[in-house]
């Protein structure tokens, strides 16, 4: 039975027998309901008016949420606080999609269009079976676009479609010819916004020339590097494609300057490194130099740093100079550090192909509970790239992501000479419409006869939200004391399944398998295994899990936000 109207409605009521979701619907969208919120009394003649309306309006309303077949009644009954009018709904069975069909209006399509087709038929998502709605129909059509103008084809649109409904099998064939519309191509980039800063600023870190095929992504990238560099306060990165304009597709870029200085302060919580206060400062014209100065105070249980970053803005070429210092202090699984850095990375702003070389110094202080105080220090050069090719960068669904990166410590101006390699690979695919798997695994090692004298920043520790989860931040790695430390190899294998119950939010059941350790002939991968929730939000999955740890026997909760590679 539905609610009674609200107490300021005077004239009538009405009461709505249906189920929960349709009577929702319907209470939110009959012109009878809207009419309780007037205090005039209404006539009989115009209440059994509205009555005979409602049920008219049911019927449509119902019809938008896949239900053709509705039985509609009402009537009115004389009641203490005036007339009641009764609705009761049988929305009978609703219509479910029995088959699927979509075409091209271009006959001979080139074959990145027949991919992106066979991609937009793939992801359709009102399959055979599933209850049709109106909703459900324009959220598709509208996905099937965007997929299509993704490519060159910025002015793509639907050329016709139907959906044909049989209200007595309670099916609907669905129909839909979509139009590629021309090819573009990127023009110039119109700015406007500036005020403080050089165009040059925001044209290097383009990534695209004029005369290439256009592209939505690119444009996704464009603006998410504008962002990223704290400039601005908004940025809006826009094209006008007009189907009946084949040729170049001018891009224009609209921005509000940031302030030049910001002050933030956090507080929060994290399962690897508990309470966390922080307070972050940010100069985006340092001294006047066009660089960008940001700095961070952090107190976290485990983890207390003081550090800053400055970045050089981009060249023409797209490559830019962030220089670094930083002192922290850990305390974790036993294990006291204090450590003093700086250096340079130099990186070229790709984020589907990020290469970045490094130089940088450490000081390092080792104090193991049971065991000797320690100082090392270490000279380290680096290099690095990372392989991003997902469909989605914050949110992948499919595709896959690589790093490498390699380090190494020459002697003399290092406690110990070493090499470093690092490789890591996640891999994520469908499988099934509503499930979706997540592979992941990395490997890790030092060269060096022993441990001693390399900074732990060097080493590896493991376990936590992010890595092997059942077991405690840092907690796998290598005895040393009353302590665990970093040992010189690292391997972690982990597997993820996620059912999504709706479209931002699912279920998942992992296994994670990883250890540190020193001895590279014997490893002893420690398992751990549970259950999830996630999330999906526009800054990436959040996740919430409960997973047990097989070696320690015990169960741990799990709190991550993002996309950690």
């Amino acid at each position: 039975m539905g609610r009674a109207a609200d107490s300021q409605a005077s004239a009538f009521h009405t009461e709505i027998s249906a189920p929960a979701p349709l009577e929702r619907a319907l209470r939110e969208n009959l012109d009878l309901v809207r009419w309780q919120r007037y205090d005039a009394p209404l006539t009989p003649e115009l209440l059994e008016q509205l009555a005979d309306q409602a049920r008219t309006q049911a019927a449509e309303i119902l019809a938008t949420r896949g239900y053709f077949s509705p039985r509609v009644a009402t009537r009115i009954e004389t009641g203490t606080d005036g007339p009641v009018v009764h609705i009761e709904v049988d929305p009978g069975e609703p219509t479910r999609v029995r088959s699927v069909r979509i075409e091209l209006a271009d006959s001979a399509p080139e074959s990145a269009v027949s991919a992106r087709l066979d991609a937009i038929r793939a992801d359709w998502p009102l399959r055979d079976g599933d209850v049709f709605t109106q909703a459900a129909w324009d959220a598709a059509k509208r996905a099937a676009v965007a997929a299509l103008a993704r490519e060159r084809h910025a002015a793509a649109s639907i050329a016709a479609s139907k959906a044909i409904v049989d209200p007595v099998a309670h099916r609907a064939d669905l129909e839909v010819t979509l139009e590629t519309g021309p090819a573009f191509t990127f023009g110039t980039v119109e700015i406007t916004g500036l005020r403080r800063y050089p165009e040059s600023v925001v044209r290097n870190l383009s990534p695209f020339a004029a005369g290439e095929p256009y592209s939505h992504e690119k444009l996704e990238t464009y603006q998410r590097r504008l962002i990223a560099t704290n400039l601005f306060a908004s940025v809006q990165v826009t094209t006008d494609a007009d189907a009946e304009q084949a040729g170049t597709l001018p891009v224009k870029v609209s921005l509000i300057e940031a302030p030049a200085h910001k002050v933030d302060i956090g507080v929060g919580y994290s399962t690897d490194t508990q309470w966390r206060v922080q307070l972050d400062y940010r100069d985006v014209d340092f001294l006047g130099t066009d660089h960008r100065l940001s700095s961070t105070l952090l107190y976290e249980s485990k983890v207390q740093s003081a550090n800053a970053t400055l970045d050089a803005p981009p060249g023409a070429d797209g490559w830019l100079n962030s220089y670094t210092g930083k002192i922290q202090a850990t305390q974790i699984e036993g294990l006291d550090t204090v450590a003093a850095q700086a250096g340079i990375v130099r990186k070229k702003a790709n984020e589907r192909g990020e290469p970045a070389l490094g130089l940088g110094y450490i000081v390092e202080r080792q104090e193991p509970s049971g065991a000797p105080t320690d100082t090392t220090y270490a000279l380290v050069g680096s290099y690095g790239y990372t392989w991003r090719r997902t469909d989605d960068l914050l949110s992948p669904h499919t595709g896959w992501n690589a790093a490498a990166d390699f380090a190494a410590a020459p002697p003399g101006v290092s406690s110990r000479a070493f090499g470093r390699v690092a490789l890591k690979w996640a891999y994520f695919q469908p499988l099934a419409r509503h499930v979706d798997a997540t592979l992941r695994a990395e490997a890790a090692a030092v060269i060096a006869p022993t441990a001693d004298g390399i900074p732990q920043a060097m080493l590896f520790r493991t376990g936590g939200d992010t890595t092997v989860r059942g077991y405690a931040f840092e907690s796998l790695g290598v005895p040393k004391g009353d302590a665990i430390v970093g040992g010189r190899y690292y391997a972690l294998a982990s597997a993820e399944t996620t059912y999504w119950v709706h479209e931002n939010l699912g279920v998942a059941a992992f296994v994670d398998a990883g250890n540190a350790y020193d001895n590279f002939s014997a490893p002893q991968l420690k398992l751990g295994y549970g259950l999830g929730a996630r999330v999906r939000t526009p800054a990436g999955p959040l996740r919430l899990d409960l997973a047990y740890g097989q070696a320690v026997h015990q169960f741990r909760v799990h709190f991550s936000f993002g996309l950690t590679f």
